[in-house]
């Protein structure tokens, strides 16, 4: 396999006579193994913008700007990066160039020093500007944006600042945010990242952070698939929903996460069926119980569509139904993604101080994962939050959780009844399941 696969996998291969039906259906985009030898790629533009706000002053800052010389160092030469610095004011310290020589790039980064206050808008709109040049260029162009605080200069809405994010993005220039600590905007920071397309990560301490800035740096090297979107269309009677709560584009398409080799972008449809389709069916009606399409951007900049059916399934009698076993795979990834709402629920019910509620869904949720110890051992780190009343690191945690959940690539030959950080370390970093997303691995 040289090219991604499409998959779709009923919870059953059957309906229930004489009832309405709800059936859960998996969406697989499932990429080919990484090549020995890797094919030629476009370059990658990457612009970092870095608050240097007075919160940063000291160990942040500094771990800020060996994050920064990490990525430098790891460009190839003929990538091409730009990079921004702000506080209440803006500054371009590196403008758009290709990598070539590191020694003047280096000089840039370690002369920052910390400042004021935190026009995070401004930076990263600056930092757009300066990627924005190497769209044609480039095989991926992204911001990646750093801050431990609150946007308090210039343009603050989180709503308009997302929006900004998504028209960039349109037109070739996505943005992942990496939040430091626990001052920072969490909803924010997330909602940049989901607009604009890109990852969103943070880190409980500035060390933490150089986990996901290399699983970032990963991830865009191993890039097999770019721009996923995933339309669904059923038969007459019908409805699908998503579970996943991916975004969607102008046409009315969910975008999926970009696709690398080794891993799996997925989405759970749940989709009903009324028992009037039964009569319907039996006339030698063979058209599918819904339709996907895929329409996907290869990093050599051409489109590629897929397209795969779930075709009519029996309808059974209670007797026979039940004994048509369920596929283990989508009662996993439904299962997640149940674990995933409940970490939102708690999330909130925390900021309104109803602590009962949270280790009531808490503990829905530690039940939920009887039978997969990654799940659990996510529920367990936020318990202990809850125990320590913790309201912000547990929103923090809980959200990036959730996110993680419904929107990670997985692991083709992942094993969800087994969770093992000797089998995770061995992983590419794209892939990991991480016990809590703030911390290091």
């Amino acid at each position: 396999m040289t090219a991604p696969q499409l998959i779709i996998t009923p919870q059953r291969s059957a309906l229930l006579a004489g009832h309405d039906n709800e059936l859960d259906v998996l969406v697989r985009v499932q990429a080919p193994p990484a090549p020995e030898k890797q094919p030629e790629r476009r370059p990658i533009n990457l612009s970092l913008v870095i608050d240097r706000s007075g919160s940063m002053s000291g160990r942040p800052l500094a771990e800020a700007k060996r994050c920064a010389e990490m990525i430098i160092d790891s460009l190839d030469s003929d990538d091409m990066v730009s990079l921004v610095t702000y506080d209440s004011e803006t500054r371009i310290r590196i403008a758009f160039r290709k990598v070539g020589d590191r020694n003047g790039l280096h000089h840039a980064v370690r002369a920052i020093g910390s400042g004021g206050t935190t026009a995070l808008y401004d930076g990263w709109y600056e930092s757009a500007g300066q990627a924005l040049n190497g769209v044609e260029q480039a095989s991926v162009s992204r911001v990646l944006l750093l801050s431990d605080g609150q946007a308090n200069v210039g343009l603050t809405d989180p709503s308009d600042i997302s929006t900004r994010c998504a028209q960039m993005a349109e037109v070739g220039v996505s943005t992942s945010t990496y939040g430091l600590g626990h001052h920072f905007n969490e909803e924010l920071m997330v909602q940049m990242a989901r607009a604009g397309n890109g990852n969103s990560y943070y880190g409980q301490t500035a060390e933490d952070l150089m986990d996901p800035f290399r699983e970032e740096f990963e991830l865009l090297h191993c890039l097999c698939a770019r721009k996923l979107r995933l339309q669904i269309s059923t038969g007459e009677g019908n409805h699908a929903s998503l579970l996943n709560g991916y975004t969607e584009d102008d046409s009315g398409r969910w975008r999926l996460p970009d696709l690398a080799y080794g891993g799996e972008a997925w989405a759970t449809i749940r989709l009903r069926v009324p028992k009037e389709m039964e009569q319907q069916r039996s006339a030698a009606d063979a058209s599918p119980l819904f339709e996907v399409i895929l329409a996907y951007e290869g990093l050599d900049g051409q489109s590629h569509r897929l397209r795969e059916k779930l075709t009519a399934l029996a309808w059974l009698s209670p007797e026979a139904y039940g004994a048509v076993a369920s596929d283990p795979i989508v009662i996993e990834r439904a299962g997640e993604l149940h674990a995933a709402d409940l970490q939102e629920k708690a999330r909130l019910a925390a900021y309104n101080g109803d602590w009962n509620l949270v280790e009531t869904l808490l503990a829905q949720a530690e039940e939920g994962a009887a039978n997969n110890p990654w799940l659990k051992s996510i529920v367990k780190a936020l318990r202990g939050y809850a125990a320590r009343r913790e309201t912000a690191s547990l929103s923090k945690e809980a959200m990036y959780a959730s996110l993680r959940i419904r929107s990670r690539l997985a692991d083709v030959s992942e094993n969800a009844g087994r969770y093992d950080t000797g089998i995770e370390s061995e992983k590419a970093r794209y892939l990991r399941r991480k016990r809590e997303q703030g911390k290091r691995f």
